[in-house]
């Protein structure tokens, strides 16, 4: 590309030095000239002719935005229109095509002759704006909105890079970046990228909620204690039977708020505390798999290979607390003779080590063994199942909850309740070890970590498979790995 093909780019033959000019448009000639603002924008780029294509092309970009700022500016016949952050962009724009600097009166004596001069380079005659006479002196002028004319005087009295409105939008695109780079610190797999993108996904939906409810206020200590007051009053009105789903919600916006004060802008306090009584509602009551006549059909499925992987792991679950989402996030390579790694939990305190039931169990934990690794060095026991969606998995556990049972109320949560509810007609649940075992956590995260090491010893495993055998006692002892059994389903339904 030839600098004359450069568009806006001005080349003088008698100087090395190029310029930016451009025109601005008809429509607004008009504000323009009575603003003083020149007809024509010509600025300095800096460069000489030996300068590449790609420096100016890079310098004219910088100008062109300063010259759309310009533009909008001049576009706006509504005082009070743009919100503050936009009116210093307009300022500050101001400033670049009448070429004065930001700060040029700071530390300027008022009776310098500089200092008049700055302001008569700055502001021309709205200087003289609310001054009696200026009806008389310039009947066809108009006067410059207040909000301009106060953001000019602001720039021009603060040091260069000083001055910046923040908006709650800002703290809301802030906190984005960073919940977007604490993700890829946290991806171990293919699966855990999904399902940390999920859950962002609803957190982003309730940060997007709280900024429609609050609207893009300028970032104060004021505004963002009063909004998040306001909008936990909302959510505790919306919520009336949910105090957890409140909280929930609150939660993304009171971050994003904080975070902003505390890394960006450090003079704003967010101090309100968010107090949320944790009264409980009424819990939902999930149903459980009957222990007499239905969980004998799905320890019959859990060894039928006509039955989808995931569902057999899921029910061989039953005996652990075992859920869908910590089960695809869980790694082939922490599969060992007698137990393998659940990961993927909420809190660490749930990563534990699971019994292998049996033979069976064994066999469609190594399934996957030699299955491609995925780009993060990383192998599900669920094969392909651990990249699709959560609904999807919890589709599939109750279809074929109800192929096994026949009962269309049993649903994935169903299998964890159950393993609590075995574990309470079996008199064990109250039992320390079976918490543990189910990943339930103390009141107490130091207590959880005290001794954390000791769950994968000898002997605390054996007490897991002692509990195991009490919860799987009475069902069918499968000496094949994977036997065919539709004909004990059709024996053993209702």
């Amino acid at each position: 590309m030839t600098m004359r093909k450069i568009k806006h780019l001005k080349i003088d033959n008698n100087s090395d030095w190029l310029a930016y000019q451009r025109g601005l448009p008809k429509d607004i000639r008009a504000k323009a000239k009575a603003m003083q603002i020149p007809l024509t924008i010509t600025r300095p780029l800096g460069l000489t002719k030996a300068a590449s294509a790609a420096e100016i092309t890079a310098a004219i970009e910088q100008h062109n935005k300063v010259f759309d700022d310009v533009v909008r500016m001049l576009r706006s016949t509504s005082e009070g229109t743009a919100d503050k952050k936009q009116v210093m962009e307009d300022a500050t724009a101001l400033l670049e095509v009448r070429g004065v600097e930001q700060g040029a009166l700071v530390d300027i004596d008022p009776m310098h002759p500089t200092f008049d001069a700055t302001l008569d380079a700055a502001l021309g005659i709205h200087q003289n704006q609310h001054s009696p006479q200026w009806d008389a002196n310039y009947p066809d002028e108009q006067r410059m909105p207040e909000d301009l004319m106060s953001a000019v005087n602001t720039l021009l009295n603060t040091n260069k890079g000083h001055a910046q409105v923040h908006l709650f939008s800002d703290a809301a695109e802030h906190y984005k970046q960073y919940k977007q780079q604490e993700m890829q610190l946290k991806v171990t797999s293919e699966g855990k990228t999904k399902a940390l993108q999920r859950a962002w996904n609803k957190d982003l939906k309730r940060l997007n909620d709280f900024m429609v409810f609050s609207g893009n206020q300028e970032f104060t200590s004021d505004n963002c204690n009063v909004a998040l007051r306001l909008y936990r009053k909302h959510l505790l009105e919306l919520h009336k039977t949910s105090p957890a789903s409140a909280k929930r919600d609150l939660a993304p916006a009171a971050a994003a708020l904080r975070k902003y004060a505390e890394e960006v802008a450090i003079n704003v306090a967010v101090t309100t505390k968010l107090t949320i009584k944790e009264q409980r509602a009424s819990a939902k009551q999930r149903p459980v798999v009957d222990v007499e006549t239905e969980l004998p059909l799905i320890w019959v499925a859990a060894h039928d290979d006509s039955y989808d992987h995931l569902f057999r792991l899921h029910a061989f679950g039953i005996f652990s607390g075992s859920t869908s989402s910590e089960l695809i996030q869980s790694d082939v390579s922490d599969v060992y003779d007698d137990y393998f790694i659940l990961r993927g939990t909420k809190r660490a305190s749930r990563t534990r080590p699971v019994v292998i039931v049996n033979e069976t169990h064994r066999q469609l934990l190594k399934q996957f063994k030699d299955y491609p690794k995925d780009d993060f060095g990383f192998t599900s026991i669920c094969g392909q199942r651990a990249t699709q969606t959560e609904s999807m998995h919890s589709k599939l556990i109750k279809d074929q909850l109800y192929k096994a049972t026949g009962n269309p109320a049993l649903t994935a949560y169903s299998m964890r309740h159950t393993g609590k509810h075995l574990g309470e007609l079996k008199g064990i649940s109250e039992l320390p070890t079976f918490k543990r075992m189910f990943g339930w956590a103390s009141t107490s995260t130091t207590q959880d970590d005290y001794g954390a090491a000791g769950i994968y010893s000898n002997a605390m495993m054996t007490q897991f498979r002692d509990l195991t055998e009490q919860l799987t006692a009475g069902l069918q002892d499968f000496h094949s790995p994977t036997p065919t059994s539709k004909s004990n389903v059709v024996q053993l339904k209702r």
